[in-house]
């Protein structure tokens, strides 16, 4: 089954990577919703906004390790310690002229004005000492968080669309979502095209090759619990073979990338097999280096992109378009990644009319240096790089440039 048809028009100009994008993720439709267990959610996206269903904190709780008291008890000398309030238990009252040993977290009792912490009095085996300056200090409510300060019941915090990190985390479960409603994990197709290509466990001759591109999306897309890998394909170079495996992933895959077959040759089918399939194709052949030939498409609200065959350009396709594009299908709110702004150590004169994307490692909090590289088929460079920085146009210089991390 085929993409429907579309009267738009199949291709736009685009006069950089990131307009190409933006158009392509406006057609973009992120996928349905599931719930799942809470211990089974880190990572994924929320399609819910979360509601507090009690106040935060609970009750008046004490913000330190010390004694309640009432400040009219409060005079410089000895007072009596009555005992001890625990944590997660209802606390007992204050004696009138006594204090109680409190820890970090406990419940306040009625009454309590102060939790004066341990280091600021003197300790005696059931009683503590107060100086006169310490009693000069004390103010009413030091040292209690007050019930509700974080948040007030059935308070509502918009986290539709976030992805799932382990201080969201702890806000679900605090607020007893114990099943999450979440976005399904965007399934991906990749088809390695090639006849020249092998697996990375067969021994190839001198004029075929191990596929690494496909290793590196996957890798790329193992670091993000949103993206499942559903299929891994290899197709010779045959219209009607790699036409046959898209039609088939296109079915049941939330997106779909090829690796290869996107430039201009005789054998590289892949542009007409998106359009033989029914998607729509919104940008080929950016002004961009490494991976001119990247091709973007969308099929029923899915993203379909043809990436280059060379490796480096794979690698920084895949980065700077692909991830995002699945992103906004898993119904991401916002971007996935934001590049940092970078400066270079050893920046040189050249430049390009086109973007460029060169390979660079980290040296400092703010600074990377470019690597030397033989060009998008330098696959030993890239593993010795942190990531790339990205020079617009004619330009060169230390920047600072957005600097995009692997790890991103």
């Amino acid at each position: 089954m085929s993409c429907p048809s579309s009267s738009t028009p199949t291709e736009f100009s685009f006069i950089s990577p990131a307009s190409a994008l933006e158009t392509l993720c406006s057609q973009i439709k992120p996928i349905d919703s599931e719930q799942i267990a809470w211990d089974k959610a880190m990572g994924r996206v929320l399609a819910m906004d979360a509601i507090a269903d009690r106040p935060s904190p609970s009750c008046d709780v004490s913000a330190m390790d010390g004694y309640a008291l009432r400040l009219d008890d409060c005079k410089a000398g000895v007072l009596d310690v009555a005992g001890e309030i625990h944590i997660g238990h209802q606390p007992q009252d204050l004696p009138i002229g006594r204090a109680l040993q409190i820890v970090t977290g406990a419940p306040v009792p009625t009454g309590v004005h102060v939790v004066i912490k341990r280091e600021d009095v003197i300790e005696h085996t059931r009683s503590i000492e107060l100086s006169e300056q310490l009693i000069k200090s004390l103010k009413p409510g030091m040292n209690i968080r007050r019930v509700g300060e974080n948040m007030a019941a059935g308070t509502t915090v918009s986290c539709n669309g976030r992805v799932i990190t382990a201080p969201v985390m702890g806000m679900l479960t605090g607020f007893g979502v114990a099943n999450p409603t979440v976005r399904k994990q965007v399934r991906l197709g990749i088809i390695t095209t090639g006849n020249e290509v092998l697996s990375p466990e067969e021994t190839p001759n001198q004029w075929q090759l191990r596929d690494s591109n496909a290793s590196s999306v996957i890798a790329l897309c193992d670091q993000h619990r949103w993206i499942k890998l559903e299929s891994h394909v290899h197709a010779r170079d045959s219209i009607e073979a790699i036409k046959a495996i898209a039609l088939e992933l296109i079915e049941f895959c939330d997106a779909i990338v090829f690796t290869g077959g996107v430039s201009m040759g005789d054998h590289d089918h892949v542009p007409e097999i998106i359009n033989a399939i029914g998607a729509q194709t919104i940008f080929h052949k950016l002004p961009q280096r490494p991976g001119k030939p990247a091709l973007g498409a969308v099929c029923n609200g899915k993203p379909i992109f043809g990436l280059p065959g060379n490796p480096v350009s794979v690698m920084v396709t895949a980065h700077r378009l692909m991830i995002p594009a699945l992103a906004v299908r898993a119904g991401i709110q916002g971007r996935v990644s934001t590049p940092r702004m970078m400066r270079v150590v050893n920046p040189d004169e050249k430049s390009i009319k086109m973007w460029w994307s060169r390979l660079a490692r980290v040296v400092s909090n703010d600074s990377v240096e470019l690597i030397e590289s033989k060009g998008s088929g330098d696959v030993p460079s890239s593993a010795m790089s942190d990531g790339f920085v990205g020079l617009a146009p004619d330009q060169s210089g230390e920047g600072p440039w957005p600097f995009w991390s692997w790890l991103g």
